[in-house]
């Protein structure tokens, strides 16, 4: 038989072949469900062990919150730890609706609002709710738990709340006591001047702000920064950058050095209060098991203290530079004044020479000499013045004074001055009976220093009229000085550097003498008498100075002011003179001053030893000494001569080239009789010793 012949092309699917391709996808469905079956319930598995796992070993609870539209709320999950936090029987964990109850029940009645205040904020959108809670356990103690929750909406409105919470008991038992701490080291930093702190630092260097009271943000001007963003390098942006190395270098030596105390000392510079300085101390001691040191220190503001120590070193070497000004002056005032001696009083000698020995031509020379040696004099006076007002060491003697008599000695010193410039001096418009509290030399001295500067600066021909009058004013009753001239006058520029010493406003380059410190006198004498002097001027007009002087409410004392001159005294005693002088010119000088009176003996010991044997071999009766002996001082020898029988009650003069009013006084403390300076005055000297010589009995 011959086999049956098979068409070509493709061949009919058979039904049993579909069937068998069937059954074997629904066997591969059923082995992959099986095996996803088999997969999920290893996953579940896993995660009920994570989650058993967390509820078991999380500290405190895990808990799921379900909020239904209607407000109704379960706890559909709840770890093992909520029971125990909330005390709770544990079957109640299985019953989602009675659990939240439960829950609820337990809270502090007190904190009932918070669950308001949570639920509040849920409604307002928050994604996140925390709060602290007290929960009232069945043995009536309480207990702290610290709730945090996370939200998770539903499209079915649920609010679904995934929390965990603590127990915070203890943590709020040692907040308390921390609470405490804090308030005792508040309190204790509150009324302490300075900072306390506390600075942990690793064995890297690395340096950890551990406490700082709060006067530092005081301290250190630190708000711009906020308290708990402060760490130990806060403060050194305000410490001084040419200290900061010298602290940096001091931190590393308290931990390096722990138990010894460092003390320190730094500038700040703080917004709004400048410079201040700082002091402190610290101490490091090793603190924990991993080489960290604890640094202990205290900071206190010490500006005033500073400037204080300051002030008094600055006013004690003001006091030594002010004693060296002084030893100074009195040195260069009797270096210079020893040859004006001898300048000036041969010259008044010559002056005073009656044998006709002199014409007129000579009269004149001698008195140009005469002229330059006061002229220099003058000079000196005004430096040494001026000194003396600087240093607070010029004394005055503020008394009522007569305006009239002052200015007719004043009008009288210048009048030479005047006559020879040919400016006409006028006081005729003067008041009379003005009487100003003042210091009368020292008025005098500022009257002719204005009467003397009108005419210098006047033109030929020209004139200075002296007025004045008693006025009232907001200032009680003054009266009222004016000195004004018919003089070149003074530009607006010139008027406001009038006052500063040593300016002369451009006389220098003219043939007109000065210092440039004679009107600064002025003010300042003006000053030390509370009075003022006020200026105006005009260029090519003149200028005119007013005084403002207080009134005295009484009339001075007649004044028993005798007018030099030298005449010998009508009833004359013979006398004995000693004088103790080393400088053999001076010697010279009073020698042909005392042969105006040749009933006078005069002895001269040119040393202090000399002196107190010529003394005692014959007793003087008047001693005349100079304050710089060779071998010592004046005073010295006064207080010699005071210890030898019946030489104490020799009355004293001193004549010196020392004019420092320290010396002045002291003399006079010490007995002297009167202090004459040099240049001689010939016809002071004359009249100081009629008139000691004359008080004999």
């Amino acid at each position: 038989m011959e086999p049956t012949a098979v068409p070509s092309g493709p061949h009919p699917a058979q039904p049993d072949d579909d069937a068998a391709s069937e059954l074997a996808r629904l066997r591969a469905a059923v082995v992959a469900g099986e095996a996803e079956i088999t997969r999920l319930r290893a996953a579940l598995a896993e995660r009920d062990s994570v989650l058993t796992g967390f509820s078991h070993h999380v500290p405190g609870a895990l808990l799921i919150l379900d909020r239904a539209p209607d407000g109704t709320r379960v706890i559909p999950f709840a770890s093992d730890g909520l029971a125990t936090l909330f005390d709770l029987d544990p079957a109640l964990l299985l019953q989602p609706e009675a659990l939240f109850q439960a829950i609820v029940q337990r809270l502090h009645p007190e904190d009932l609002p918070k669950i308001a205040a949570l639920e509040a904020d849920a409604n307002a959108g928050s994604g996140q709710l925390t709060g602290e809670f007290r929960i009232q356990r069945r043995d009536g103690h309480h207990s702290w738990v610290w709730l945090q929750l996370g939200l998770q909406r539903t499209e079915n409105g649920h609010r679904i709340w995934y929390g965990v919470i603590q127990d915070i008991t203890e943590r709020k038992r040692l907040a308390r006591r921390l609470e405490a701490r804090d308030a005792m080291l508040k309190s204790l930093s509150r009324n302490l001047p300075g900072v306390l702190f506390k600075v942990m630092v690793a064995p890297d260097g690395r340096a950890e702000l551990a406490y700082v009271s709060e006067r530092a943000r005081e301290l250190y001007a630190l708000d711009d920064i906020a308290a708990d963003q402060w760490t130990w390098a806060s403060h050194h942006e305000r410490i001084h950058p040419d200290d900061l190395p010298e602290i940096q270098r001091l931190s590393r030596l308290v931990c390096e050095q722990p138990g010894e105390l460092q003390r320190y000392e730094y500038r700040v510079c703080l917004p709004g209060k400048g410079v201040r300085w700082m002091a402190g101390q610290s101490i490091g001691q090793r603190e924990g098991t991993e080489g960290y040191t604890a640094w202990y220190g205290y900071v206190q503001d010490v500006t005033e203290q500073k400037l204080y120590a300051d002030a008094v070193i600055s006013a004690e070497a003001a006091q030594r530079a002010n004693q060296a000004k002084s030893e100074f002056l009195s040195r260069m005032s009797h270096e210079l004044r020893t040859p004006l001696n001898a300048v000036i009083g041969f010259a008044q000698l010559l002056l005073m020479d009656r044998s006709g020995l002199f014409g007129a031509e000579q009269r004149g020379r001698v008195q140009l000499i005469e002229k330059a040696g006061k002229h220099l004099l003058s000079m000196l006076g005004d430096v040494l013045d001026l000194s003396r007002i600087e240093a607070g060491d010029l004394p005055l003697s503020i008394e009522p004074v007569d305006v009239r008599s002052v200015v007719d000695e004043a009008l009288a010193l210048v009048e030479p001055q005047a006559r020879q410039a040919h400016v006409q001096l006028d006081a005729s418009a003067l008041a009379d009976h003005l009487y100003a509290q003042a210091d009368r030399v020292r008025l005098r001295q500022v009257l002719v220093n204005l009467l003397s500067n009108a005419i210098k600066y006047n033109q030929p021909g020209g004139a200075v009229r002296l007025t004045g009058s008693s006025t009232q004013t907001d200032q009680g009753a003054r009266i009222r000085l004016s000195v004004a001239d018919t003089g070149i006058g003074m530009r607006p520029e010139q008027l406001a550097q009038l006052f500063e010493p040593f300016n002369r406003l451009g006389a220098e380059r003219t043939a007109i003498e000065g210092t440039g410190i004679g009107l600064v006198i002025v003010q300042r004498l003006l000053t030390l008498m509370h009075s003022e002097v006020a200026v105006q001027s005009q260029p090519g007009v003149g200028s005119t100075f007013t005084l403002n002087l207080p009134q005295a409410a009484d009339a001075p004392q007649p004044s028993d002011h005798v007018p030099l001159h030298d005449a010998t005294p009508a009833a004359q005693q013979a006398a004995t003179i000693l004088y103790a002088e080393d400088n053999e010119v001076n010697v010279m000088l009073v020698h042909e001053v005392l042969k105006l009176r040749p009933h006078w003996r005069l002895l001269v010991a040119t040393n202090g030893e000399r002196a107190l044997t010529l003394a005692r071999r014959t007793p003087p009766d008047l001693l005349l000494i100079d304050m710089h002996l060779g071998d010592m001082s004046g005073l010295d020898l006064a207080d010699a001569l005071t210890r030898v029988p019946g030489l104490a009650d020799v009355p004293r003069v001193a004549l010196s080239a020392d004019a420092m009013p320290d010396r002045i006084h002291t003399a006079k403390a010490r007995g002297f009789k009167a202090y004459l300076t040099k240049p001689l005055d010939v016809l002071a000297l004359l009249r100081c010793l009629d008139e000691l010589l004359g008080q004999r009995g």
